[in-house]
């Protein structure tokens, strides 16, 4: 089967597709994950005009996840068996060889994806539901003729990890610590807990707020602050709304 009718299988399968230049990660001049689609005769005009472009996945339109395994140290079992050690299963049998020589392990979900990403949620492991390049892509593969139909379920586990709701390994949850609790322990519980589109501009706001009052210098609470609205915000504000909601709540602060 030639790459073009691969495509337009996954489409039928109800996957959404958009172009990405010939053997690389960035999307045609024009297009984004944002635009892809199901538009057969549009994909066609794509290989019409460039034969070899690669092709990229909207995750959260086609309801599917990636767990991303890194290649950067040449060792793929490295971040295989943290995963491992911590309780966390890969059960899927559809699996891509990545350019670069990681590994794509696809999962489907039975409730809409919001498109996002959690980099490093381990060593080596990032979690996909906004957009990934997929095979038929030039040096991207399918392993062990897995089709789609292969595609299991997620585990709750990646489900849990995307809406900022995991620790390291839900075990933990079963050996809360023995020690008394302080202000500062809610406070790193309510800001790992994180916030999603809704709130996003009072939550930072708050959490500056209580980042202060505990005694931070404010140069290193907006320093926390930007790794928190990096990690912990769905999806992130902007920078310019970020330094306007830490400037407005520092005014306060200095007034009060």
């Amino acid at each position: 089967m030639n790459r073009l009718n691969q495509v337009i299988e996954m489409v039928r399968a109800g996957l959404y597709v958009y172009p990405i230049v010939p053997n690389g990660k960035q999307p045609i001049k024009n297009y984004s994950y944002l635009k892809a689609t199901q538009d057969i005769e549009l994909i066609e005009s794509w290989f019409k005009h460039e034969p070899n472009i690669n092709i990229g996945l909207n995750l959260a339109k086609s309801n599917l996840i990636v767990v991303d395994i890194d290649n950067h140290n040449n060792d793929l079992q490295a971040p295989l068996q943290s995963l491992s050690n911590l309780g966390y299963n890969l059960p899927s049998d559809y699996v891509e060889l990545t350019q670069s020589g990681g590994l794509h392990y696809y999962f489907r979900s039975n409730k809409p994806v919001k498109p996002t990403r959690k980099t490093k949620f381990i060593a080596g492991v990032d979690l996909l539901s906004d957009f990934v390049v997929t095979s038929p892509s030039n040096n991207y593969r399918v392993l062990n003729g897995a089709t789609l139909d292969d595609i299991p379920q997620a585990p709750s586990w990646i489900i849990k990890a995307l809406d900022n709701r995991a620790m390291p390994s839900d075990r933990m949850q079963d050996n809360p610590t023995p020690y008394r609790r302080y202000y500062t322990g809610y406070l790193i519980d309510e800001i790992v807990n994180g916030v999603d589109a809704g709130n996003r501009n009072n939550w930072i706001a708050s959490i500056f707020g209580k980042l202060l009052r505990a005694g931070t210098e404010p140069k290193n609470a907006y320093s926390l602050l930007q790794l928190i609205n990096d990690n912990y915000v769905q999806p992130p504000l902007p920078s310019k709304e970020l330094d306007a909601v830490a400037e407005s709540i520092l005014k306060r602060f200095i007034n009060e």
